[in-house]
């Protein structure tokens, strides 16, 4: 893969100026709109990283510019990340993806019904979400991912494996601890090597305030009055697998260009996890193993996760038959259109 930087306008193609320019005054309306402080955003096609821009501060007291290389939150964009991890090992034969996840997590206490891998990958296995704001602005520090799933570990299902889609950062956590018991590597490691350096993010890791989050950026929220202010702080080693990543656009890309190429999963492995699941009434969920599914409005598959969590709003967005991916990373939490958003940049780089 040819990596083509350029931290204002791109033109890495003949006759495709505007297409830059008009992503680029796109973004800058969609930064005026939300006031967001800083964010960067990139472009892959067909092969290429072919445009990325950084715009703005990441952080407002320092006034520290947002650079190409700055890491940010990525909330749950951490899902797909770690759904790789864990299919790594189906590939490896350390797992089946209909094993009950206490096989390889077994401090998780019995339920009522055994909980799948698969389940949990695709939020259908009861596990609990946030409670409420206390519960999502956590300010306990865990020392191991499995160590974390004790914050969830006594509540009850909130239904029953497959009956419903439960969208559950938690779920994640789980099986962030069968990465640890199937490979007995801490999670950390295992993405490391698994992942990360496959496919070469060199600024993606752990969110502890240690390494590269030590210079991610800031983040922000607003105010019901409408002022930018700092975003509630929270200690995110309580949903690592789930939410608590930091990253760069660039590696957000190279991710997945190690996706389109087959470089961290075979074609066949890849595929299932872009197929829904299914309830147990047979209803289609929107949602594979770590991946939200749709169609666009002129029919073409897409394959994304949005994340959001305290001071970041982010957002991956693939076009396979194309493909295409966007990244865009901000220091803002609540932005709200990502999806329009990525499909407008689609457009405009595809000329659909």
């Amino acid at each position: 893969m040819r990596y083509i930087i350029f931290t204002l306008l791109l033109l890495p193609f003949p006759a495709r100026s505007q297409d830059w320019v008009s992503v680029a005054r796109l973004l800058d309306q969609e930064r005026a709109i939300n006031k967001i402080p800083g964010y960067v955003a990139a472009v892959y096609w067909r092969g290429d990283i072919a445009w990325l821009k950084a715009a703005g501060l990441a952080d407002l007291k320092t006034k520290r510019s947002v650079k190409a290389e700055t890491p940010f939150r990525t909330a749950s964009l951490a899902k797909p990340l770690s759904a790789v991890g864990l299919m790594s090992l189906v590939e490896a034969l350390k797992l089946r993806l209909q094993d009950d996840v206490r096989q390889y997590c077994p401090n998780f206490p019995q339920k009522r019904q055994s909980i799948q891998l698969e389940q949990l990958l695709g939020h259908l296995g009861g596990i609990r979400h946030y409670r409420d704001a206390q519960d999502r602005n956590n300010q306990i520090h865990y020392s191991s991912v499995s160590e974390s799933v004790k914050r969830f570990a006594a509540d009850p299902p909130v239904h029953g494996p497959g009956e419903e889609f439960l969208y559950s950062t938690y779920g994640y956590g789980l099986l962030g601890c069968a990465i640890e018991g199937a490979s007995g590597r801490t999670y950390a490691h295992w993405m490391q090597e698994k992942v990360f350096e496959r496919a070469q993010m060199t600024g993606t890791g752990i969110d502890d305030g240690e390494g590269v989050s030590a210079e991610r950026a800031q983040g922000y929220r607003l105010s019901e009055s409408g002022k930018i202010e700092n975003a509630f702080t929270s200690d995110n080693t309580g949903k690592i697998p789930g939410g608590g990543l930091v990253s760069t656009a660039g590696d957000l890309l190279r991710f997945a260009d190690a996706i389109y190429t087959n470089r961290l999963l075979r074609r066949e492995t890849i595929e299932r996890m872009w197929t829904s699941g299914k309830l147990k009434s047979g209803k289609l969920t929107g949602y594979g193993l770590g991946w939200f599914l749709a169609r666009s409005p002129d029919g073409d598959r897409e394959i994304y996760h949005t994340g959001e969590q305290q001071g970041t709003s982010a957002m991956l967005y693939l076009r396979p038959e194309n493909r295409f991916a966007f990244v865009f990373l901000c220091n803002m939490e609540g932005l709200e259109n990502r999806v329009q958003l990525s499909r407008r940049v689609y457009r405009m780089v595809s000329r659909r």
